[in-house]
């Protein structure tokens, strides 16, 4: 049921785009991402880092494509979630303590360092490879 909270604004984004263009399907992604931000923090009082770091590209990208009225900037904000996922994992490598990857899956999967810093590697690999293809 959460997947399906998660991915209601995309959902309606292009339920939008496919009705009324790109500057509309953007004011529903923006609408979406807020609401949906609004009912975490109403219900758990907190906001997860993922949902809040898209509603905050989605406001700046979105914002921008509607107030300068180009297209280019929503269609950024996929390529630079990935990018910042992909930091945000690289940096995990060389911090003290577990990676992200390590820190998600921990409980359920027992892997020695060395295969936690390739799994760890390959996740960073297919963020920026999920970027690039973006573009």
């Amino acid at each position: 049921m959460q997947m399906l909270f998660d991915l209601l604004p995309v959902v309606f984004f292009f339920i939008a785009y496919k009705m009324a263009g790109i500057y509309v399907a953007t004011a529903v992604l923006i609408v979406g991402v807020l609401v949906q931000t609004a009912v975490s923090w109403f219900r758990h009082k907190k906001v997860s880092p993922m949902l809040l770091t898209s509603a905050v590209l989605v406001l700046v990208f979105g914002g921008l494509t509607l107030l300068i009225h180009d297209a280019t900037f929503i269609k950024w904000k996929p390529s630079i979630v990935n990018w910042l996922f992909a930091a945000a994992f690289l940096g995990s490598q060389y911090t003290r303590g577990p990676s992200i990857i390590q820190r998600m899956l921990g409980e359920n999967v027992t892997l020695d360092d060395a295969s936690w810093k390739k799994l760890n590697l390959m996740w960073v690999g297919f963020f920026v490879f999920s970027g690039a293809l973006n573009l």
